[in-house]
């Protein structure tokens, strides 16, 4: 089998699910809405959120795939799952170029204060080999999905990169 077929066999493959490293909490949520500048009350103003649907503040929904990057360092510690063993597999075939090319969320739920998130990672598609300006490759499809300690799905996101051997300078 060539590489797109192995790519190809490891569609529906899913891990998980992994813990956020920290519960929803105001000093994240402040961090965040200042450096997105969004002044939403739900999301800072207690007595505001108080007077909402939700009776109290919540997480900008946006904010579910902060809460669980996982740790960068030390690199050893790092999940194994499908995405990494896509981009592993196509490295060692010479395909050394990643690029994230698209993304998007689909919200469910709120995220409350102390809540504490968990995700799983599936690999959802793979193209055939494709050639761009960048190089050729494959566009992966990673699909991540949020869940609060109640097990409600609160987040879906699909994640695409293009993984490509560059193209080479005329």
């Amino acid at each position: 089998m060539g590489l797109y077929e192995d790519l190809r066999a490891m569609i529906g493959e899913e891990a998980g699910p992994f813990d956020s490293n920290d519960e929803i909490n105001k000093a994240m949520i402040r961090h965040w809405c200042e450096a997105m500048e969004d002044g939403n009350p739900l999301y800072t103003d207690e007595e505001y959120a108080k007077t909402t649907e939700f009776g109290e503040i919540i997480a900008p929904p946006q904010m579910a795939q902060a809460y669980c990057v996982p740790p960068l360092w030390p690199i050893e510690d790092l999940p194994p799952h499908p995405m990494a063993k896509a981009v592993g597999l196509a490295r060692e075939a010479g395909y050394f170029g990643i690029v994230a090319t698209s993304t998007s969320q689909e919200y469910f739920g709120p995220m409350r204060l102390g809540d504490k998130l968990n995700y799983k990672i599936k690999l959802k598609e793979v193209s055939p080999e494709k050639t761009t300006r960048m190089g050729t490759g494959f566009f992966i499809t990673n699909e991540y999905s949020y869940f609060n300690q109640k097990g409600e799905l609160v987040c879906r996101q699909p994640f695409v990169i293009f993984q490509f051997k560059p193209a080479s300078k005329s």
